[in-house]
């Protein structure tokens, strides 16, 4: 399978990661943006990564649509077929989603040049990083102490945090929280799939 992504995209790194807990090769192909385009013409229309070719010529997007067909791929699943914990991992992804949601948006919105910048919106976006962050410190506990469907997102959040808004240290704020990631952090698939460093 061919998956259409970036290295810096935290919804792409989600598929990636996935791939790797569960064996499954993909063939990770980095395109070129194309002006206003976005990244991506046929293979999504909507221009965004992560795409996924799960069969010739057709494409999977987006991100949760992408790792929940992954995830039907392995033996055992990592997100739970029914009942109440299966939608706690629901929530666990979506939240670190959230957070890399509010990353992104903080990120564009401070991008532009200053005499443009709405500064409600920069700091209802900053907001939500921290809201994130102190929700997911409150439920440090509800993590996992390894790879599971919902905490995947969370840690891709995290690190997408620490490479577009490292001025909200997160890690001071929430110390139970950075002990967990960095359990995690030591990890192979972590190492093999965080492109941050040095990242432009």
């Amino acid at each position: 399978m061919k998956l259409i992504c970036h290295p810096i995209s935290p919804y792409a790194r989600k598929a990636m990661i996935l791939a790797r807990l569960s064996e499954i090769k993909l063939k990770e192909i980095y395109p070129e943006k194309n002006g206003t385009s976005g990244y991506i013409a046929g293979d999504n229309p909507l221009g965004k990564i992560p795409a996924l070719e799960w069969q010739p010529g057709q494409f999977l997007f987006d991100s949760p649509v992408i790792c929940e067909y992954l995830d039907s791929l392995r033996a055992e699943s990592l997100l739970p077929e029914r009942g109440h914990t299966r939608f706690i991992q629901l929530w666990q992804h979506a939240l670190g989603d959230g957070l890399s949601d509010a990353v992104y948006n903080y990120r564009v919105e401070t991008m532009r040049s200053k005499e443009l910048h709405w500064d409600e919106m920069i700091n209802r976006h900053e907001q939500a990083i921290r809201n994130a962050i102190a929700t997911l410190e409150k439920i440090n506990e509800w993590l996992g102490n390894d790879w599971t469907y919902g905490n995947i997102a969370i840690i891709c959040g995290l690190d997408y945090a620490d490479y577009r808004a490292s001025h909200i240290e997160w890690r001071k704020a929430a110390p139970n929280l950075a002990m967990w990631h960095r359990k995690l952090s030591q990890t192979d698939v972590w190492k093999a799939t965080n492109a941050y460093k040095g990242a432009s």
